[in-house]
């Protein structure tokens, strides 16, 4: 038999002159062969040209939020007509005004709110005819703990021994955020707890100006107490935080004008 002879072809020689001239190219070779670049434009550091500036976006202006005045109904402006704003009035005065501007067909809370001379005022009160409000007071025991354990509150304030204190601990990712912790500072810790619930649900109660501002505002009763238990109340405020720490006093009802309170410095 003859020898056969084998023949080495390059493709890519072998290309019609039709594709070399129209640049393309196979598409295996193209694969292996072409190399795609993209361009990627650099920062510029510096200042922005002017040029450039024009192509910024501009950010939009931040519009201002104006608190919106509800108008007040004609029997508001009825018992704030009765009100002088420019008179300090004496408080036996007052109490008896109050009455005659609260709009409230419930029995309203009597406020007390005053600016401080100061930033923060914090401390002790005690009324001497409570402020209205029933406080249930609780003693932490281990009925406590059963019921904490169940995530069940039914008290207002919890009153703790120090022996206690690490067994509640536990619990004062619970309690704290409510302001039900026991705490040395509000004196809810106490070696004689019966005498501080006593104590506590006879009214006495710890009160504290606002974080911010020198502001402070309290209940000091309900409307249906009587004038001398009212004006009993207000003076014991007054004295317990001091006239000197007092700029101005007001007083007023749920739903009602505020009076201006004359106290002797």
């Amino acid at each position: 038999m003859g020898k056969k002879k084998i023949a080495l072809i390059d493709l890519s020689q072998s290309e019609t002159p039709q594709l070399k001239a129209s640049g393309v190219r196979s598409q295996k070779l193209t694969k292996s062969k072409v190399k795609k670049t993209v361009e990627v434009p650099l920062p510029v550091q510096g200042p922005t040209l002017p040029a450039q500036a024009g192509l910024q976006e501009k950010k939009p202006d931040l519009v201002k939020k104006h608190r919106v005045k509800h108008p007040r109904s004609q029997r508001y402006l009825v018992a704030k007509a009765k009100i002088d704003k420019t008179r300090f009035y004496p408080i036996e005065a007052a109490v008896k005004l109050l009455r005659e501007v609260s709009l409230a067909k419930f029995d309203p809370s009597v406020e007390f709110h005053a600016s401080l001379t100061g930033e923060k005022l914090s401390g002790e009160l005690t009324l001497p005819h409570g402020s209205g409000k029933k406080v249930k007071v609780e003693i932490a025991t281990e009925a406590t703990l059963t019921k904490l354990n169940d995530r069940v509150i039914d008290f207002d304030i919890l009153v703790a021994e120090p022996k206690i204190m690490p067994q509640l601990a536990k619990y004062a990712k619970f309690l704290g955020p409510k302001g039900l912790m026991p705490n040395p500072k509000t004196g809810t810790i106490s070696d004689k707890p019966e005498e501080v619930k006593k104590k506590l649900e006879a009214g006495a109660f710890r009160y504290k100006s606002e974080p911010k501002a020198p502001l402070i505002h309290l209940t000091i009763g309900k409307l249906s107490f009587s004038d001398d238990q009212l004006i009993d109340n207000i003076n014991t405020v007054i004295k317990t935080l001091q006239p000197k720490n007092l700029s101005l006093a007001h007083l007023c009802s749920s739903m009602s004008p505020s009076i201006k309170l004359q106290f002797s410095p």
